[in-house]
């Protein structure tokens, strides 16, 4: 599989992965949720919030784009646990699509678990990681009849 790296007029890296390895891509279409989680995370975003992170350790960051926010965080090989404070959000509650690492990452890495929750600004989330694993979500504001 080839991986491209390109550097945008504004600075920003876009990575593109090409899907020539027919392997590759029918993992990815095997865990659809994951590629459809995948493909919704723009490559431009209105603002960055460093949460939390040691250099060559682990690191978590929030990043924003026209109102949703896109919150991820890995570690290297030593497994930990964070608990990332959402304070970041604004006014309102959010619905939280995230992936996190399942109960045998540390073994497969494939292996994963998709939740759906509510949140807001303020709370506190609980984030284990997997030796080399990572976790991710997409905090969207919810309207008033969601």
């Amino acid at each position: 599989m080839k991986t491209y790296e390109i550097t945008s007029p504004d600075g920003h890296i876009v990575v593109r992965v090409d899907a020539g390895d027919k392997l590759r891509w029918s993992v990815y279409r095997k865990e659809q949720e994951c590629a459809d989680f995948i493909v919704r995370i723009p490559t431009i975003f209105d603002e960055t919030v460093p949460l939390a992170g040691q250099v060559g350790e682990y690191v978590a960051i929030a990043r924003r784009k026209d109102g949703v926010w896109y919150v991820g965080a890995m570690s290297n090989w030593t497994p930990r646990d964070l608990v990332l404070d959402l304070r970041f959000l604004g006014k309102g509650n959010y619905q939280a699509v995230i992936f996190r690492d399942g109960i045998n990452a540390d073994r497969d890495a494939a292996d994963y678990k998709r939740e759906l929750r509510h949140v807001s600004a303020g709370e506190r989330v609980e984030v284990h990681l997997a030796p080399g694993g990572g976790w991710a979500a997409r905090m969207e504001p919810l309207t008033p009849d969601s």
